[in-house]
Parts: C-alpha cells; sequence; structure tokens
C-alpha cells in the first residue's frame, strides 16, 4: 500500500508541476498578445503610443552612444542604433513601444555607436528603407550592418542634400553631409531635420565644426537650421555645437545623448556653458535615461 501511495502521490506531484508549466506559457502568450509592449514592458520599459494628431521622440538611453525613435499613428523612424553592448536593451525598448515596422533606419555615419546595433535592428524588424551616407568602413561592424541590411531587401537610399521624406505627416529632410573627402568619419553624418506640423527637430548625429559650417553657409539664410529641439552634435563633444551653428539653430530645448561616466568626458563643459549662456534647456541621458517629447503639431511636451 505504501508503494502505492508513494506512486500516486508522484504522479499528482508532475501533473501539478505540468499545470503550473501550462498556466505559465499561456500567461506568456496573453502578456505578448494584449499587453501594449509584451513582456518587455514587465521589465521596466513604458509605452508611450502617438495619438492621431501626434509625434512622439524617444532619445533612447543606450549609453555612450546615439539612438532616437520617432512615432507617428502612420509609421516610425528610427536615427542611429546605439553600440552591439547596448542591442538587447534598444530591441527591448522598440519592442515595448510595439514597434514592428519601421518606415525609415537612418545610419548617420559608420562609427559603432551608431551603428552597433544596426544588425539586430534589420534581423528584428521590418525595415522598409534605410538612409546612410556615401561612406563605406572596414570595421566588423559595418560588414555585419551591411550584411543584415542585404538580407532584409530594405531599399537603400544615399543621403543628399535637399532631400525630403514623409511618413504620414511628419516630414524629414537631409541637411548634411554636404561634401564627400572629409578626414573626419563625424563630417560624414546624416543631418536631418524632421517636421510635425509646427513643431520641428534636428538630428546632427556627430557632425562637426566642419559640417556645421557648410550647413551655415547653405542654409544659414533660410532659417532651415531653425528648430524647436536640437539633439546636441557629438554627445556635447566641444568639437561640435559651434556657437555660430548653436545661433542659428536656436533652439528651444536640447537633449544630449552620452553615457553616465564616460572616458570622454561628454558632455564638456564648454558646450553646457554654452547652452546655458543661451537660456536653453537641456536634458541628458546620463542623468535621465531615456527622454520622451510629443508632439501635437503646435507644440513640444517633454512627457517624462
Amino acid at each position: 500500500m505504501a508503494a502505492k501511495k508513494v506512486k500516486r502521490r508522484r504522479g499528482k506531484k508532475i501533473g501539478l508541476i505540468s499545470f503550473v508549466l501550462i498556466l505559465a506559457v499561456l500567461a506568456i502568450v496573453a502578456v505578448e498578445n494584449f499587453v501594449p509592449g509584451g513582456l518587455a514592458n514587465l521589465f521596466g520599459e513604458k509605452a508611450v503610443a502617438p495619438v492621431d494628431g501626434e509625434a512622439v521622440f524617444h532619445f533612447i538611453d543606450v549609453g555612450q552612444a546615439d539612438a532616437a525613435l520617432i512615432c507617428t499613428p502612420e509609421g516610425n523612424v528610427l536615427i542611429d542604433a546605439g553600440t552591439g553592448a547596448a542591442e538587447q536593451e534598444l530591441k527591448a525598448y522598440l519592442d515595448a513601444q510595439g514597434i514592428k515596422t519601421i518606415d525609415y533606419a537612418i545610419f548617420t555615419h559608420p562609427h559603432e555607436d551608431h551603428i552597433g546595433g544596426a544588425d539586430t535592428i534589420m534581423k528584428s524588424f521590418d525595415v522598409k528603407n534605410v538612409i546612410m551616407p556615401d561612406k563605406t568602413h572596414t570595421s566588423a561592424t559595418y560588414n555585419k550592418m551591411m550584411d543584415a541590411i542585404e538580407d532584409s531587401k530594405a531599399r537603400v537610399i544615399v543621403a543628399a542634400p535637399d532631400a525630403t521624406y514623409s511618413v504620414g505627416n511628419l516630414k524629414l529632410t537631409v541637411l548634411a553631409p554636404l561634401k564627400s573627402g572629409y578626414a573626419d568619419l563625424n563630417n560624414y553624418s546624416v543631418v536631418v531635420r524632421v517636421d510635425f506640423g509646427e513643431t520641428s527637430a534636428l538630428f546632427s548625429g556627430d557632425a562637426e565644426k566642419v559640417s556645421e559650417d557648410e550647413m551655415i553657409a547653405r542654409y544659414g539664410m533660410s532659417g532651415k537650421l531653425n528648430c524647436d529641439l536640437l539633439k546636441v552634435g557629438h554627445h556635447g563633444s566641444d568639437s561640435s555645437t559651434t556657437q555660430a551653428f548653436l545661433d542659428k539653430v536656436s533652439p528651444s530645448v536640447a537633449v544630449i545623448s552620452c553615457g553616465e561616466g564616460n572616458d570622454y568626458g561628454h558632455p564638456t563643459q564648454l558646450i553646457l556653458d554654452r547652452l546655458n549662456k543661451g537660456n536653453i534647456p537641456y536634458y541628458r541621458t546620463d542623468l535621465e535615461g531615456t527622454i520622451v517629447f510629443v508632439s501635437d503639431g503646435d507644440s513640444l511636451t517633454k512627457k517624462n
């Protein structure tokens, strides 16, 4: 009798474990299918979904690197993809926002802190178009990105000055690079102006003084550089965001994407002083984490 009791108890235990496992699987399926962002939201990511008439600008905390996501009800734009070390965090953030399709992925220039996660982005999401500068690189990171782009069948667009693209009411205008043959890869950065209604933002990659001066010469008199929000160039390095360029952009607010305690001393005090002198409030991903702004077409509002 004792042996039978032991056998029955073992059977009940196995049955209970199976039942719990089935419940766990069902719970995961339910979360992935019915909770915005799925499991990613359960691990601290928050969805900020745009409603009709809105665009949401996400400056994603990817450490000492750049990655920005712009979402509208009609589609999505990704500007840069952080480092390879942060690619899973970047993917989790996009998953949390419910991203499936990226209409335009803009990889500003071939430095690892801007394209390190590009291969994962291309493999994980339906990317329709890729915009990049006419500049190759010999790095393994660059080769991985190009292989992933080729496998994805996305359309590759070489950045050309004044070229425009639209995602619903969101308009993208390429302002740089304006030339070729730059000594520094940073100056190949694709600089993009983003307009949504009466609001605008300027994403300057790592463009340095050389590129900034060229943009001032070409666009300075037209007011095309003037924007509400500036993504500060080169993580707040003093190689970028010259006083002349800042004067032409004349932003109402700025965002600096940089890593906590980074070895480069970004953002430099010179740039912070320059922003303070211009009474331009700024926000830093190293201090605040991911920074989100929402545009209703008339004004930009910081969400978090």
